[in-house]
């Protein structure tokens, strides 16, 4: 399986579904890496990634709002509008807790290290410059033959393994993990049609209007069934003289 697609042949094709084929895949990658690995040629020891100077202009145009008081001892007491954040330079911590998780000064810190006159560089952790990034990007992925360029093999082709069917009917909906919302219905809001009010349809509408039901309408009869009606009934009928003579 190669991002959620079988390839077909065991090969280095194309792939079900429509998918990125995995040559794709290599040459993206190669192309990327081969990018970073001349960049990081030219780098100095000592210079930010880009990644770094990006989140450094935005946090210092951050820091110009924010007021500094020096405590004594390397301690700095910074005011960010109604709220105040100790900082601390030689253990490169704030009371925000941005500077410890990110390993760049947050935009209390940079105050700090503004107002001290000091170089905002040396307070970046080492992973962000150029000595971590030539380390990174070392070494640079080489190209490869075509599968039909590779020299021929006796080992036995590698098969995968079977899979049995297990009982029961197969689940349809994957698990949700306990934390995640479960899934609702998609029209969430009913509406009625006598008050005309949500929450509610009209066979549980509690509202005044229409609480009595309509009788049932009865169906007319046609004209044959009615003529037909008629005349089963003028026939059984007993004549008007008759009853007249037996009473």
């Amino acid at each position: 399986m190669v991002g959620g697609a079988m390839v077909v042949g065991g090969e280095w094709g194309c792939l079900v579904d429509g998918s990125l084929a995995v040559g794709a895949i290599t040459e993206w990658s190669m192309e990327r890496i081969g990018v970073r690995f001349s960049k990081a040629a030219n780098m100095e020891p000592n210079h930010l990634t880009g990644y770094a100077k990006i989140e450094m202009e935005l946090r210092s145009a951050e820091s110009r709002f924010c007021y500094s008081t020096a405590c004594g001892g390397g301690e700095f007491e910074v005011k960010d509008g109604n709220v105040k954040f100790p900082v601390k330079l030689h253990t490169r911590t704030c009371g925000c807790g941005v500077w410890q998780v990110s390993g760049i000064p947050c935009k209390h810190g940079l105050r700090v290290i503004y107002n001290q006159r000091l170089d905002p560089v040396d307070f970046v952790s080492n992973y962000f410059k150029g000595a971590a990034y030539k380390q990174a990007y070392a070494e640079h992925m080489h190209p490869m033959a075509d599968p039909t360029q590779w020299p021929g093999s006796t080992l036995p082709t590698i098969k995968p393994h079977g899979i049995k069917r297990s009982a029961g009917r197969s689940q349809k909906q994957r698990r949700r993990v306990a934390m995640e919302a479960r899934k609702r219905k998609r029209h969430t809001s009913v509406k009625c049609s006598k008050c005309k009010e949500m929450g509610h349809n009209a066979r549980t509408c509690k509202s005044g209007a229409d609480t009595s039901k309509a009788p049932p309408k009865q169906r007319t009869a046609t004209n044959k069934r009615k003529m037909a009606y008629d005349g089963a009934s003028t026939s059984k009928a007993a004549p008007k003289g008759k009853k007249s003579k037996q009473a």
